[in-house]
């Protein structure tokens, strides 16, 4: 009965923290564009794109290559729809933060801050998206139906596909898998 008990109120917690930052982050992203101003939209701009580079980086080498980041990843994509597997969305202010901090005593805080928001939208797209292609039904004619056909083709093949947010990279990097429709 306890076992029980604590395995629901572990799945309950982790569920919590996944969810955290579709809460965290969006308040976040308002009180830093607050700080920044919507006139440093170009440097926002700067931020999501060196995001997009950031999370093909992480996920083709740290996760895909690192032998620490292949016992965290594997389990993901063993078992891709688990949620219990996904990793504490929490950890996320561990590393932020201090990117965040260096980056406005580097460029002041204005433009540090725009850049940080920057950062942060592009990790805002990179959980939606990744939610999106493993929990929702998503139809042939909408325009993330692609980006599932990508990320799956990824899950299967392994060495291709590590954008998320964006294939542009895997396109620069020749580690673009073409893509077949078919049923999902």
């Amino acid at each position: 009965m306890f076992e029980n008990s604590a395995r629901s109120a572990s799945g309950i917690r982790q569920r919590i923290l996944y969810l955290a930052d579709f809460v965290i982050v969006p308040l976040a992203i308002v009180v830093l564009v607050n700080v920044a101003g919507l006139t440093r939209f170009p440097l926002i701009a700067v931020g999501f794109a060196v995001w997009t580079l950031a999370e093909y980086l992480l996920h083709r080498f740290a996760l895909h290559w690192l032998p620490a980041g292949l016992r965290l990843h594997q389990p993901h994509h063993d078992h891709p729809s688990d949620i219990d597997l996904e990793r504490s969305s929490l950890s996320t202010p561990l590393i932020a933060c201090p990117i965040g901090l260096v980056l406005m005593v580097v460029a002041g805080i204005n433009d540090g801050s725009a850049l940080f928001t920057g950062l942060l939208l592009g990790y805002l797209a990179f959980i939606v998206m990744h939610h999106a292609v493993h929990r929702w039904t998503i139809e042939g004619n909408s325009w993330l139906y692609a980006a599932k056909l990508r990320h799956i083709t990824h899950h299967h093949l392994d060495n291709c596909n590590y954008g998320v947010t964006t294939a542009f990279w895997d396109f620069v990097f020749h580690t673009n898998a073409v893509v077949q429709r078919r049923a999902i």
